[in-house]
């Protein structure tokens, strides 16, 4: 649950895609991609790291501050997939979704 939680954070989503297309890309690429503040970006990309979603490293070679980069991870693209099913949701009419979860309510 805790997974379907980050995952429904707002720019969660757009920050996976983003690492999706990119190999990699350091804060300061992300934050002028991304529409939000810093220290809120910075707090959904340690939540990332935390969840196995997302990998950081550090350059500290040439710099006075240590140059953060982030990479998606394997389990970080497999979760890409719940904003697909998320897509098909919303084009599944209220009868069929509730048909839908009675279905998921007895593997409960």
């Amino acid at each position: 649950m805790k997974m379907i939680k980050l995952l429904a954070k707002k720019h969660i989503k757009e920050i996976l895609e983003l690492l999706n297309k990119n190999e990699e890309m350091y804060f300061g690429q992300i934050l002028r991609i991304i529409n939000i503040n810093q220290s809120n970006l910075s707090k959904l990309l340690n939540e990332l790291v935390n969840a196995g979603l997302v990998e950081k490293w550090e350059e500290k070679e040439g710099y006075k501050l240590p140059k953060s980069y982030y990479k998606i991870t394997k389990k970080g693209r497999q979760a890409l997939i719940f904003y697909k099913l998320d897509d098909k949701f919303k084009d599944i009419p209220d009868n069929q979704f509730l048909k839908i979860q009675n279905i998921v309510a007895e593997y409960d």
